[in-house]
């Protein structure tokens, strides 16, 4: 590691069951919910995903009635992540893949409104307006905790917010820190168009961040993992601590590249463990 300096924030251990950026991505919202007094409202994702979960906790505590849209067969038993949900009491409810391609079409959000008889519906994975302001505030615990500032901070991108949130904090602090994402699944125009679709009109222009792609073409696109990897997090998990299958395994991975490729000389590196666990899990809570 010489002419190296890295460090990690570790956001999995905010909390046990909302660890990392999915509380810092509900935050906000959580506080809306209840100053408007909301009593149902749904969202989207996989049979492991850590949004839902979360965001199913979430309710549950706040007593709003949650109705998790899962990309699964109705048939296929329930993973270890929707028995929570369901004994949590949300209502899951099954759609097809070509369904679940809808779940960013007005029309489509609106009859699933009706259907469901919800009041608001977030977006896959949290990433609204509103999380970028939770995902800020990691900037400013940066700047109270640490005196230098980063060359680079790295995260994990899929659903776009929690890369925004940096890039709209680092440019809030006027810093000259570099963000980059590591993509965990492939398509780059998708990816940098959602990101660029959740920033400011003042931060879309920002060149203070990229996104890195080659881990995901390396290892394999969403959720999967090829034998090196698979071996890298393992290994990790053992040495230092536990990441998961889906994100932060395939970013620590990355890092490990970047600096084979002696990216990072003489920089000072920040990389952020997002937490979320789901997709290592083998039963409920």
């Amino acid at each position: 590691m010489e002419g190296r300096d890295i460090w990690c924030k570790r956001d999995d251990l905010i909390h046990p069951v909302i660890s990392g950026n999915k509380w810092r991505k509900l935050k906000a919202t959580a506080y809306w919910l209840v100053k408007e007094n909301i009593p149902a409202l749904a969202s989207f994702g996989g049979a492991y995903s850590n949004h839902l979960h979360a965001l199913a906790y979430v309710c549950k505590v706040l007593n709003i009635q949650f109705h998790a849209v899962v990309r699964a067969h109705p048939q296929s038993p329930l993973t270890p992540t929707l028995s929570d949900i369901k004994n949590w009491g949300s209502r899951i409810h099954f759609v097809s893949r070509d369904e679940y391609r809808l779940r960013n079409d007005e029309a489509y959000i609106e009859q699933l409104k009706q259907e469901l008889q919800v009041d608001y519906v977030i977006p896959e994975g949290g990433s609204n307006e509103a999380c970028i302001h939770g995902v800020e505030d990691i900037i400013e615990e940066l700047n109270k905790q640490h005196t230098q500032v980063f060359d680079y901070i790295l995260a994990p991108v899929a659903s776009g917010g929690t890369l925004a949130g940096l890039i709209s904090g680092v440019r809030k602090a006027k810093l000259a820190t570099q963000v980059l994402g590591i993509a965990v699944l492939k398509g780059k125009a998708y990816l940098t168009d959602s990101v660029e679709s959740l920033l400011p009109n003042t931060d879309a222009s920002y060149h203070n961040w990229e996104i890195f792609y080659e881990a995901s073409v390396v290892c394999g696109g969403y959720a999967k993992l090829s034998k090196e990897l698979e071996a890298f997090g393992e290994q990790f998990s053992k040495t230092h601590f536990t990441l998961d299958r889906v994100y932060n395994t395939k970013s620590f991975f990355a890092l490990k590249m970047l600096l084979q490729q002696a990216r990072f000389r003489n920089k000072k590196i920040l990389i952020l463990q997002t937490g979320g666990l789901q997709g290592n899990r083998k039963t409920a809570l």
